[in-house]
């Protein structure tokens, strides 16, 4: 490959970057639609960096790729430029700079500083709604006291989630007063009647959720994409995370349903069609390598339509946990007629 054919050679390599960026989004290359409330906040920080780097990426790309071209060794080992060289037009007026090696690293040094920095005090705002309490709103205080509250305790290579039993869980809601100590207590305490499921995240619709993330061994990342919750779990620690789904007056976002055949929920449903839809299908993945079986430590997010549906769910999940025999849905079923007779 002549010495000019590297240009050549880069170039196309950039070009299939910048086409495959393009269509991206068209061919399913591109983050799921975000369907929590601080979703939008994050998706305007990921594009304003994205665009940040998009441009340098290829300013400095194209550079390369013309000095390259233009010039490319000759074998006469000629520097290819001197002191006299002359400059494009549009370059003339930055000739004190570009001759002062001092002043290029200055520049080269101020412009990124002051990027980064607008980039850490644009993200502070988003950042501390999603993270502090303190900087919730008097709404979301009160969704915060009103919250559906899951231990989520991460392991090689699993997720293991703990719920209230549903006689707590009614509880919390008819009397806060009265069952405020023991739900402020539900993080630290384990109860010997919670009810616990592996890889299932289950939530209902436009209501706050409060996961209480640890691991039990190495560190792990609790991944929501579709929610855009990302949150490192660390041995030792005891970590809130705090999210909540969109309205259904915005988007619905109830992707299961109770399969009688199955005896137990499917998820990755179209609430519109009532069909398997693969759009639906909420992953709630480990984003930090954590041993030789990172890649199936995998679970689903099952979004339920109401407090009733999940309600229902949580009473079938509690008589198949504690089941001694063969009759837990049929126990399951007389529990959910006799709580929402009417």
């Amino acid at each position: 490959m002549g010495n000019k054919g590297w240009s050549v050679l880069f170039g196309v390599v950039m070009a299939a970057c910048f086409i495959g960026f393009a269509i991206s989004p068209f061919v399913g290359w591109w983050m799921p639609p975000g369907l929590s409330t601080h979703a939008a906040d994050v998706d305007f920080l990921f594009y304003v960096i994205l665009y940040i780097t998009t441009f340098f990426f290829v300013l400095t790309e194209a550079l390369i790729v013309v000095f390259m071209w233009r010039y490319a060794g000759t074998g006469d080992m000629k520097h290819p430029v001197s002191e006299t060289a002359e400059y494009p037009n549009f370059l003339k007026p930055l000739t004190n700079i570009l001759h002062d090696q001092h002043r290029v690293e200055m520049a080269w040094t101020f412009v990124p500083a002051v990027i980064l920095l607008y980039i850490a005090f644009a993200q502070v705002g988003t950042w501390a709604n999603i993270k502090y309490q303190s900087r919730k709103t008097s709404q979301e205080a009160k969704d915060a006291a009103n919250a559906l509250q899951i231990g989520v305790s991460a392991r090689q290579f699993e997720w293991r989630m703990r719920y209230p039993s549903a006689l707590r869980f009614e509880k919390w809601l008819k009397d806060k007063g009265a069952a405020k100590p023991d739900f402020d207590s539900f993080g630290k305490v384990p109860h010997a009647d919670d009810v616990y499921v592996v890889n299932e995240l289950h939530i209902w619709q436009d209501h706050q959720v409060m996961v209480h993330l640890s691991t039990k061994d190495v560190i792990h990342s609790f991944n929501l994409p579709h929610f855009r919750v990302k949150q490192d779990a660390l041995p030792g620690k005891l970590i809130p995370v705090w999210f909540k789904t969109l309205p259904e007056s915005k988007v619905k976002t109830f992707n299961c349903k109770w399969d009688a055949d199955k005896k137990r929920y499917v998820d990755g449903i179209n609430p519109d069609t009532g069909k398997e839809d693969p759009n639906y299908t909420f992953d709630l993945a480990c984003a930090e390598l954590c041993g030789w079986g990172h890649y199936r430590m995998i679970g689903r997010v099952f979004v339920h339509q109401n407090k009733d549906d999940f309600t229902k769910w949580l009473i079938r999940a509690e008589e198949y946990h504690r089941q001694r025999d063969g009759n837990w849905l049929e126990k399951a079923d007389e529990r959910i007629a006799q709580m929402f007779k009417k």
